[in-house]
């Protein structure tokens, strides 16, 4: 490494470099961490070190612990991922603002390049990989600036730098392809604690209405064969069982695992299934909610590792789910949960109601079910009371008072799912039947490619599930009988009407917006699946299948076999490539020197290895007197040329030096 002072160029690639490597990091660092670096790098500047030195080692070592101080009270830790993180960071200003030679600064890219690998802890998206092949073609442009003498420029720098970092994709791709899988350090649950855009496990008015403004994904479904109706597509996450007379929430703690007999589809309590009857089965890809809480259809069980079934028919993870999941579902829509007799326990449970508030509910529920002639008829008569009255379906609510069912159903009346599937349940147990909240998702919208379902924040939905002797849970929606258009379209399509999401501007405003990115919106989600089940999603299993279908045989020696071939041979190209790239990168002044020696060596003057222009010159000037005018003002010319900035009369000067080196001397 040269010990000579680093350039201005050099310096200032080296400050790209680190803002390059620290940029996908800026949502989760410490605001002053992020200062730290911005004024690291205009202090490395060369206008601003020539005015203000770096500084020496005394402040230095003040600024490590301060900056050791700062990411402790930061992050309460100089360990873990953002510990971590941090701390990699601080030890990259620190060695930028300490770099005054070729040594310092190649460390200094080194870091940048541990500093940007740091994001795939927190993220592994299609756009942070690109963003990450930008970022390395800065930081070897920074290297390659330590190399290159002062003058090359920027476009000159980045070309050079594009080239070798593309020369290392096809052999990534060799060792992604066939090197063995090993677990990646992501797996770790690194964003525990973070928040997550999701439910919670309680819910009031307002809660599902807060999602269903969000396009962000909630997760994706690859059905093996027919996928059915949208409007069959209800999506189980949570059931409510406690009401307070505000909030909702899960009541008594069913999250255990229920452990299913070997053979057994489905446990004891769910029935009405046909021996050897198909499931329909399917596979969900979630996106990460912090939660342990899994999304599927009605009586389903699932074989993935982790994944259990709990007492009130859903689906759970052992362990809250802090990265992308998938799991594989059977579910049995024919099925009958509870249909014989509903334990004591949990009748207690769903026909639980605070001691008072909401008389007139309460009256009219106990009317009308002495009136009716069984529990199906006053289900639907509550129904149709739904459907005919004035109720309208809206984003935009009115407040509620303090007995919120009765100020809903008897004056308001404007509501979302929530407000209906709450004021449904209410009735239910005010009459003495057991009804419970579900809360999930509805619907969902076929991928460009229809291979699979696609799931957003904006398809949350609360509905009703009531229990009647001899049919067990029956679903019930009663946002189906004020807007049907929510159930049967889902709330893509429904999103477009602007008398769906209410009266107000802003709302139609903001729904028309997702109309109108609705196709590049699918298109990008499609490209982000298939990066997560085709890279990503690329396991120990997936590779071996690979090998089967490529090999026949997924043994480790034919693999790294095939493995170190590919290698060798791309390695080959690469080498041949290189050189002709070598010869076709030859400066137009070098190759018409090139020419002009070739042209003296066929009269016997060959130019000796090491012999620089002059020298060669003046040799050839003694050798041949004749040739030594000629000798002379070629040389003269090529280092005049060469190594000078560019003058205005170059173009001239260069003419007459593709003469000279073509044999058309004296002019």
């Amino acid at each position: 490494m040269n010990p000579a002072p680093l350039s201005a160029a050099a310096r200032h690639w080296q400050a790209l470099a680190l803002l390059a490597s620290v940029l996908p990091q800026y949502g989760r660092l410490p605001a002053w961490l992020l200062a730290a670096v911005a004024v690291a790098c205009l202090w490395c500047l060369a206008p601003v070190a020539r005015r203000v030195p770096l500084p020496g080692t005394f402040i230095r070592v003040a600024l490590l612990a301060a900056g050791l101080a700062g990411v402790y009270v930061s992050h309460r830790t100089l360990l873990g991922p953002e510990g971590g993180v941090s701390f990699l960071m601080v030890s990259a200003v620190l060695k930028l603002l300490e770099s005054r030679n070729q040594r310092d600064a190649f460390i200094s890219a080194v870091l940048d390049f541990f500093l940007l690998a740091t994001a795939f802890l927190f993220s592994q998206s299609l756009a942070l990989t690109l963003y990450v092949g930008v970022a390395s073609i800065a930081i070897v442009a920074a290297m390659l600036a330590l190399q290159q003498r002062e003058g090359v420029g920027v476009r000159r720098t980045l070309r050079r730098a594009s080239v070798l970092v593309g020369q290392a994709v096809p052999l990534m791709l060799i060792l992604f392809l066939f090197f063995p899988r090993l677990p990646p350090l992501w797996t770790l649950n690194l964003t525990q604690g973070s928040a997550r855009t999701g439910f919670s496990d309680s819910m009031s008015p307002g809660d599902i209405s807060s999602l269903s403004e969000s396009t962000a994904t909630a997760f994706r479904v690859e059905f093996q064969g027919p996928a059915p109706r949208a409007s069959e597509l209800y999506w189980r996450g949570l059931v409510f069982g406690f009401f307070d007379g505000t909030r909702w929430s899960q009541g008594y703690p069913m999250t255990e695992q229920v452990p299913l007999p070997p053979g057994r589809a489905l446990p004891d309590w769910v029935a009405g299934v046909e021996e050897g009857a198909a499931p329909l089965r399917y596979r969900v890809i979630l996106e990460p909610t912090d939660q342990p809480w899994l999304f599927g259809l009605s009586a389903s069980r699932s074989d993935t590792a982790k994944v259990g079934l709990t007492r009130d028919n859903r689906l759970v993870h052992r362990e809250p789910v802090f990265k992308r999941l998938s799991y594989d579902v059977a579910s049995w829509p024919e099925a009958h949960v509870d249909p014989e007799e509903l334990p004591g326990w949990m009748q207690r449970q769903y026909l639980q109601l605070p001691a008072g508030g909401n008389p007139e509910a309460r009256r009219m529920a106990v009317r009308w079910r002495n009136g009716a002639a069984s529990t199906e008829r006053f289900v639907q008569q509550v129904l149709d009371w739904y459907r005919d009255e004035r109720f309208f379906y809206t984003l935009e609510p009115p407040p509620l008072s303090e007995d919120r069912i009765d100020d809903f159903l008897f004056r308001t009346r404007r509501g979302f799912c929530e407000h209906y599937s709450s004021s449904f349940v209410f009735l239910m147990r005010a009459a003495g039947v057991p009804a419970r909240v579900v809360a999930g998702y509805q619907g969902g919208e076929a991928s460009p490619m229809g291979d699979y379902w696609l799931v957003r924040q904006l398809d949350a939905h609360a509905w009703a599930e009531v229990w009647i002797a001899g049919k067990g849970w029956i679903h019930v929606d009663p946002t189906a009988a004020v807007a049907p258009q929510r159930i049967e379209q889902g709330a893509a399509q429904a999103a477009e009407q602007r008398d769906y999401w209410g009266e107000s501007a802003g709302g139609a405003l903001r729904h028309n917006n997702y109309r109108l990115l609705k196709g590049l919106r699918n298109l990008a989600d499609y490209v982000n699946y298939r990066w997560y089940r085709d890279v990503l999603g690329y396991d120990s299993e997936r590779q071996e299948g690979f090998m089967e279908r490529l090999l026949g045989d997924s043994g480790m020696l034919r693999r790294l076999l095939v493995m170190g071939g590919a290698l060798g041979l791309v390695a080959g190209l690469l080498m041949l490539w290189a050189l002709r790239g070598e010869r076709r990168e030859l400066h137009p002044l070098d190759r018409e020197y090139r020419r002009y020696c070739q042209r003296l060596a066929k009269r016997g003057m060959v130019r000796e290895a090491g012999e620089g222009p002059q020298a060669f010159a003046r040799r050839v000037a003694r050798a041949q007197p004749a040739r030594a005018a000629e000798a002379r003002e070629f040389a003269t010319l090529y280092l005049a040329l060469r190594y000078r900035p560019a003058g205005d009369r170059d173009k001239v000067l260069r003419k007459r030096l593709r003469r000279i080196a073509r044999g058309n001397f004296p002019l």
